[in-house]
């Protein structure tokens, strides 16, 4: 049987149509070696890259019997569109993945042409799809976390019990084989991503992880993780982008990896973008990650106000993230430092907290996101009730993202106005402070005050971030091909 997993386009989050990818999707490359270990032929076509063959080329050429997408919420439409395609010119299933499943769950199969969609972890549930399709089943209500249709009607099946640690230890390491590696802009220095763990205990209203991932913490044992980086070694990788939700969790597990890597004497470089706790980190595992390698991290705060940070349930304290930020700079660790604008019950007040702490902080830089409520979160069930949305509450899903500058609801403490004013002056402080510390404090200043109008600032980032020859100049500018 041969299946082709498709990559539909990335919603640019600086204000493009779309970016080109920067490296092969992860989930991706696992689903297809877990595929491919089980027998399967697999293909993948990723529509972000300038491909030689068009979408629909490719399918005919390859001729699968099952046609698998995956989705993030932000980029649904893209996600609908691939499915179109395929649905109008090949009688082929296809089922969707991927995060925004997990979210919108049943919605998928009514509001697309998709015959099947999987919510949750989707290894096992879609080889059992595809071992069904090749006995010719007409029934799979056996498939746990599959979505489906039965004569009209929109079925979806109990949920799967998440995978153990034994489990994540037990699947092939992603597939990058799959994919023309050399077409992503992270083969010019040599990186790649590294997920070594799943789901996530603290219970955040704002967080979609609950619901894709679970809240039960699950980590790949430190030897299996410095398995994989020795194989990606060895075939020239020599930096890593942990995507985890909570790689440090687990302190000696984070501690372990670290010895591991530094008792190898390999030469290789880490960051953590996704966001560490600042409650699960300390000046010893900072130090002992520096010397493994790691240069960047990131950590989530979301608020800058006390009460925020107790009504979103984050159980953190701003001393915390003071002393996480602190850490890392004695370590000569490079950090930024996340937060959300427009959290339930947040008034203007407590917004304009969060930016005085934000630039109280000597972090290199700090993010600012424009909260999305995910249906099923504590955050969207509060907005029903508490607030007014800005934006059909049925659709904003499938094509905003946290770094558009629309709010999507307002309350009387904390209005449309005031969010964008609030969103404005974020995305502006984030921009100044992450040219100056990727160009340094001249041509960083220098390139934040010619690019302050819009229009200016786009055609720069589309340069910087979308055009091959700009991508270059910029990382060198910015130390990345080092």
């Amino acid at each position: 049987m041969r299946i082709q997993l498709i990559i539909p386009k990335n919603k640019s989050l600086l204000g493009h149509k779309y970016t080109p990818p920067g490296h092969p999707h992860i989930g991706i490359a696992y689903l297809g070696a877990f595929l491919k270990k089980h027998g399967y032929e697999v293909k993948v076509y990723d529509d972000g890259l300038k491909n030689s063959l068009s979408l629909v080329d490719s399918v005919k050429e390859f001729r699968p019997d099952l046609v698998g997408v995956t989705s993030f919420s932000y980029c649904y439409d893209y996600a609908v569109d691939c499915i179109e395609k395929i649905k109008t010119n090949f009688d082929i299933p296809v089922v969707l993945g991927g995060p925004h499943v997990s979210v919108a769950k049943s919605a998928v199969l009514g509001d697309s042409k998709v015959d099947f969609a999987v919510k949750k972890e989707g290894e096992y549930s879609l080889l059992e799809l595809a071992e069904a399709l090749t006995r010719n089943k007409k029934d799979f209500s056996d498939i746990n976390n599959l979505i489906w249709k039965k004569d009209g009607q929109i079925i979806e099946n109990q949920d799967r019990e998440f995978m153990n640690n034994l489990n994540l230890d037990e699947l092939p390491f992603p597939d990058y084989s799959l994919f023309d590696v050399n077409e992503y802009f992270c083969a010019q220095h040599h990186s790649t991503a590294l997920i070594t763990s799943r789901g996530c205990p603290y219970s955040c209203t704002y967080c979609s992880t609950l619901l894709s991932m679970g809240k039960t913490f699950r980590s790949r044992s430190a030897e299996n993780v410095f398995q994989e980086i020795k194989q990606r070694f060895n075939e020239g990788y020599r930096a890593f982008d942990i995507n985890d939700d909570c790689f440090s969790l687990d302190i000696e597990r984070a501690n372990k990896i670290c010895d591991l890597v530094i008792d190898s004497g390999l030469k290789i470089r880490f960051q953590c973008y996704s966001g560490l706790r600042v409650d699960r980190v300390n000046l010893e595992l900072f130090k002992k990650m520096k010397k493994a390698g790691f240069y960047f991290l990131a950590f989530g705060c979301e608020s800058g106000n006390p009460e925020v940070l107790k009504n979103i349930k984050k159980n953190i304290t701003l001393d915390q993230v003071r002393n996480a930020v602190k850490w890392t700079k004695e370590a000569g660790i490079d950090s930024c430092v996340n937060f959300i604008i427009g959290h339930p019950t947040e008034t203007y007040k407590q917004a304009l907290d969060t930016l005085k702490f934000a630039k109280s902080l000597d972090s290199n830089y700090v993010n600012f996101s424009n909260l999305i409520p995910y249906p099923g979160t504590e955050a969207y069930e509060w907005i029903l009730s508490n607030g007014r949305f800005l934006v059909d509450k049925n659709k904003y899903l499938r094509n905003l993202s946290t770094y558009d500058d629309m709010p999507i609801f307002e309350t009387k403490e904390f209005t449309e106005r005031q969010r964008k004013r609030i969103t404005k002056l974020g995305h502006n402080y984030y921009y100044k402070r992450i040219l100056i510390w990727r160009l340094g404090g001249a041509l960083g200043s220098v390139v934040y005050y010619v690019t302050v109008i819009p229009g200016l600032r786009k055609l720069f980032s589309d340069f910087a971030l979308n055009n091959k020859i700009g991508q270059i100049i910029y990382a060198f500018l910015s130390g990345q091909l080092r």
